[in-house]
């Protein structure tokens, strides 16, 4: 169900509802509306709703609307979204943990908020950033504090934590004939590196000085498991590499962490019903189809969860 926040107004009218969440990042909120009902000149710009999902109530901002000849169409992000519109002064950590980080992010945000922030991630990293958006130092590109502590985004109301795991092993199992009404299992190369070449330039602290630029190549111990080298390229940002053998330590953890070595598979199935255990972005479920010999554990990193069923 939907609500206008603003009254706790439901919108019983509401057809075509589904929320999709993927991990760290769409968070996102559609319906239609029909506007034969008074209702539907409250949905705006900027109107606060709340909607049920996997994870209890959840709060959204109107971003964008549609309208058509007899209904509208709305577009809310998670309340989350709005970390696009505060900024930080600079946030500087050297060699600290995530909750560390997390903590110099909140002091470094300039005006009031009302957004929480923690992290468990206990590997060290560094990062250094200034005059730009919170949503930017949070989670926008790989030099950001997600990209630097990795870790699973989770987004409740305005409680952003940063965790190690964002979910648990549930015993909750799909399987054909029974709750799984469609399946696709796909397999992709496209993304695969064998052999990355790392950069980092250091930039000089003396006048007329030219800036030091160090250059490694780091093969993934997977290499000989393909036919072919899968080459690629990366500027590292990270302040606790100084030289080559830094450089390299941090290659060959690149590709523990990232697993940018392993063929990307991926598992799309269509649910009959719920599952027997409540099911979250981030937890780890059981998929099981006779017919492809098919049983394995996979982790839950996108949902599409239709709000009226």
């Amino acid at each position: 169900m939907i609500y206008l926040k603003n009254g706790n107004i439901p919108l019983n009218l509401a057809y075509e509802d589904i929320i999709v969440q993927e991990k760290n990042s769409t968070y996102q909120l559609s319906f239609k509306f029909p506007t034969n009902n008074h209702l539907w000149g409250s949905l705006v710009e900027e109107t606060l709703l709340l909607a049920d999902d996997l994870h209890g109530e959840q709060e959204f901002i109107i971003f964008e609307i549609e309208k058509h000849h007899a209904y509208i169409t709305v577009y809310a992000n998670q309340v989350a979204t709005l970390l696009n519109n505060y900024s930080i002064g600079e946030l500087s950590v050297n060699n600290a943990s995530g909750d560390r980080v997390m903590r110099g992010l909140v002091s470094s945000i300039i005006r009031e908020h009302k957004f929480t922030f923690s992290s468990d991630i206990a590997a060290m990293h560094s990062i250094n950033l200034k005059n730009v958006t919170v949503a930017t130092a949070l989670f926008k590109d790989k030099h950001s504090i997600l990209g630097e502590w990795g870790g699973d985004l989770i987004r409740d109301k305005y409680d952003i934590k940063l965790l190690s795991n964002g979910g648990t092993e549930k015993e909750a199992l799909f399987m054909y004939k029974k709750n799984l009404k469609s399946y696709q299992q796909k397999k992709s190369i496209k993304d695969l590196r064998t052999r990355i070449h790392f950069t980092k330039t250091i930039t000089s602290q003396n006048k007329g000085e030219e800036d030091k630029v160090i250059k490694v190549m780091v093969d993934s111990p997977l290499i000989n498991k393909y036919k072919n080298i899968y080459e690629g390229n990366l500027e590292v940002n990270d302040q606790d590499v100084i030289d080559s053998t830094t450089l390299t330590k941090y290659g060959v953890n690149y590709f523990k962490t990232t697993l940018c070595d392993v063929i990307e598979e991926s598992i799309e199935i269509d649910v009959v019903g719920k599952p027997d255990v409540p099911v979250k972005i981030f937890d780890t479920v059981t998929i099981f189809h006779e017919k492809f010999n098919l049983d394995v554990k996979k982790k839950d990193n996108k949902i599409y969860f239709f709000t009226n069923e």
